[in-house]
């Protein structure tokens, strides 16, 4: 408790919040069913017990086993220190009409009995159902939150919104609460994406109002993507491939879409307000996996990057003096610069460029007695070559590299039209990676995945990214 702040245990949650919820407040607690109203209040009541603070969970919805169980699987044991023996539990499952006036009795005693400082009503939705007016509701209500203020009760209250529908309970509930929170639970593209609006809060700035949360080990607001420092500089350590494939060099990326078959293309669409850094962590840290082991790498970068910011970028990997001589960036700059790792593409020749393309990727071969990696922008070639074939040159390069049993990765940026429907048909693997309020959602096309954040991770000394799934 800080500055007259209750944390509720979600750390991104009490920063939106500055700091947590208003002591002594009511909080609104509202959601469709399986939005996990139920475990932010878990977190909320988990967290003041290992801090020594009491905590009450009146069960108008289910019994004290199965909510200790569910808490328990989760990784929030009440039963083990430090959280034991600060959780008090109402089960009032079976509550009817003529005992609401008792109930309600019955929990304000308990609060001044045992000093509680943290109550979640779930629900008062079921509770409602003893009501047989609105202006009833209305009243309880209030008389409760007052006595909670004065007790200094932090109180979440649950509230159902049922499916399909915006409307919250019985319509009074927000206007008597000190502050409103809204689970929504949605699809996006086919998968699970889970929002949490702020949608008033007393005393409160919320600069961020609506955020982003998964279920994934428990109840976690997500922060948007942010650019970390440069840490200290440490060689990279590749990632084995197996048998007959590729790694992406991210073992996470591994487990969300399998292994790179070896002579596969594969396709990494970009939405709107996509940060450059983005791809450059993804495509990276596949070309650092290849030149570590040995391979080489052929780079037809997005237009408006330059051979030696590429260069500079895959220098953060620590890879070995050898391993950079491997990699090759096109460029149709007259400005070649970083010799001899640029390859001179003529932007009034498709023909040419691409025998010098050819040519290096040749070379790489030879040398290394390896397949290489190629990786293009498709906005490059349009920009560069509109008017030319250019889907009749993505396949030739889709069917060299199955020959030669390399890899070819295709990228795009919006707004590059048909060739990106091209791209998709063509990949055997398709990521797609979008801005949602910040928050870096990727997602795999082809397989069907589920949506993850993506954040930069620079903790190993060299650029790196963590995948968080969104349940």
């Amino acid at each position: 408790m800080r500055n007259h702040r209750v944390e509720t245990g979600v750390t991104h949650l009490d920063r939106a919040l500055q700091g947590g919820l208003p002591l002594g407040s009511l909080t609104l607690l509202a959601g469709n069913p399986g939005t996990g109203k139920t475990i932010l209040c878990g977190e909320f009541l988990h967290h003041g017990a290992t801090l020594g603070e009491e905590g009450l969970y009146v069960s108008l919805a289910e019994g004290r086993e199965a909510f200790l169980e569910y808490m328990a699987r989760l990784g929030r044991d009440f039963t083990k220190p430090p959280a034991k023996d600060h959780l008090h539990v109402m089960d009032l499952v079976t509550v009817k009409e003529e005992g609401l006036d008792a109930l309600v009795e019955m929990m304000i005693e308990h609060i001044d009995g045992h000093g509680i400082q943290r109550l979640v009503v779930d629900s008062f939705t079921a509770l409602s159902n003893a009501f047989t007016a609105t202006i009833d509701a209305r009243v309880t209500l209030h008389i409760l939150s007052k006595i909670l203020a004065q007790t200094s009760c932090t109180t979440l209250l649950v509230t159902e919104v049922p499916t399909g529908t915006e409307h919250m309970g019985l319509g009074v509930e927000e206007f008597v609460s000190d502050g409103v929170i809204h689970l929504r639970r949605a699809l996006m593209n086919g998968s699970t994406l889970r929002t949490l609006e702020i949608a008033k809060m007393r005393g409160t700035l919320t600069e961020r109002p609506l955020s982003i949360f998964t279920l994934s080990h428990g109840f976690n607001v997500l922060l948007p993507f942010t650019q970390t420092a440069e840490g200290s500089r440490h060689p990279f350590t590749p990632t084995p491939d197996p048998a007959e494939a590729y790694s992406t060099g991210n073992p996470g990326l591994d487990s969300l879409i399998g292994p790179l078959r070896r002579g596969d293309t594969v396709y990494l669409e970009l939405g709107d307000d996509v940060t450059p850094l983005v791809p450059a962590l993804i495509a990276g840290t596949l070309r650092a996996n290849f030149l570590a082991q040995g391979r080489g790498v052929l780079f037809m970068p997005a237009g408006g990057e330059n051979v030696g910011r590429i260069a500079a970028f895959d220098g953060r990997f620590g890879l070995p003096q050898g391993a950079q001589r491997l990699l090759r960036i096109a460029t149709a700059s007259g400005n070649q610069g970083h010799e001899p790792a640029a390859i001179r593409m003529d932007p009034d020749s498709l023909q040419r460029s691409w025998g010098a393309w050819a040519e290096a990727e040749r070379e790489l071969t030879e040398e290394t007695g390896e397949p290489t990696l190629k990786m293009i922008y498709v906005d490059s070639l349009q920009s560069n070559w509109a008017g030319e074939n250019l889907g009749r040159l993505l396949d030739s390069e889709s069917m060299r590299t199955r020959d030669a049993g390399g890899l070819l990765m295709l990228l795009s940026r919006p707004g590059d039209g048909s060739l990106r429907q091209h791209a998709g048909n063509l990949s055997h693997t398709h990521l797609r990676a979008v801005n949602l309020q910040g928050v870096i959602l990727l997602q795999g096309v082809k397989p069907k995945t589920p949506l993850n954040a993506l954040n930069q991770d620079d903790e190993r000394g060299y650029p790196s990214y963590t995948l968080t799934p969104i349940y």
